[in-house]
C-alpha cells in the first residue's frame, strides 16, 4: 500500500535530464554559433574586400583611355585641316559632340596647345 503523501520511487529511466547534458547542450550550441559568428564576420569581411577594391574600376578606366582615343582622333582631324591644334581646352571639347565625359569621378584631361598632347589627369586604376 501506498503512504499518503509519499511518492512511487523512481525508475532509472524517468530521470529527465541531468545537469551534465544540459551543460553539454549548451557548450554544442555555443560552439556551433562561435562558428556561424566566425563564417558571417569573414562573409561581411570578403564584401568589403571587394568592394574596396572596385572591380570595375579597371573597366571605368579603359573607357577614359578610349574617350582620350577619341579627343586625340578629333585633334589629328582638326590639325589636318587647320595646320595647327586649338588653342585651348575648351576649344578642344566643343570638337567633339557631344563633350567628353570620363567615367572615373573627379577625371578629366590635360591639353597641352603647343604639342596636342592630351592626357588623362587620374590615370591609375586604384585611384579610380
Amino acid at each position: 500500500m501506498r503512504r499518503p503523501g509519499r511518492l512511487p520511487p523512481r525508475l532509472p529511466s524517468d530521470r529527465g535530464f541531468g545537469l551534465i547534458e544540459i551543460l553539454l547542450v549548451v557548450v554544442v550550441l555555443a560552439l556551433v554559433g562561435a562558428g556561424l559568428y566566425g563564417y558571417f564576420v569573414s562573409t561581411t569581411h570578403t564584401l568589403e574586400t571587394v568592394q574596396q577594391q572596385r572591380p570595375l574600376s579597371a573597366t571605368r578606366m579603359v573607357a577614359d583611355r578610349a574617350t582620350v582615343a577619341s579627343i586625340r582622333s578629333a585633334l589629328q582631324l582638326y590639325y589636318a585641316q587647320n595646320g595647327g591644334y586649338p588653342p585651348t581646352k575648351e576649344a578642344v571639347a566643343a570638337l567633339l559632340n557631344p563633350p567628353p565625359s570620363f567615367q572615373c569621378e573627379g577625371n578629366d584631361f590635360r591639353y597641352d596647345a603647343v604639342t596636342g598632347q592630351v592626357t588623362l589627369v587620374i590615370d591609375d586604376p586604384t585611384r579610380c
